[in-house]
């Protein structure tokens, strides 16, 4: 083999490694921003799990709050309506013992 024939196997051999080179850095390169393109799909659903699991629980939250205000209610009703009631039962004999005070 000539000087000539070994340079030109030098070149050819550094041309496929620059080749093989770009190519590694262009996989790596592809490879990392499919990384965090995944890892962003990743937060982004773990996020929105996460606002539907808080939205679930208020929701939750508030039903219960309402079950518990019309009992509340419920009670207050039933307690104002025994008042007017036995208001209403009392008030004739109230009457009668204003009446009898003033005759005296």
């Amino acid at each position: 083999m000539s000087k000539k024939d070994v340079l030109r196997g030098i070149k050819e051999a550094e041309v496929v490694a620059s080749k093989t080179l770009k190519e590694a850095r262009d996989k790596a390169a592809q490879t990392l921003t499919d990384a965090r393109i995944k890892a962003a799909e990743l937060v982004k659903a773990a996020r929105e799990s996460s606002q539907q699991s808080a939205a679930a629980s208020l929701e939750e939250a508030r039903q219960g709050a309402a079950v518990e205000a019309e009992k509340v209610a419920a009670e207050g009703n039933a307690a104002l309506e025994s008042i007017h009631s036995s208001g209403q039962d009392r008030r004739q004999a109230a009457i009668e013992i204003v009446l009898s005070s003033f005759a005296e």
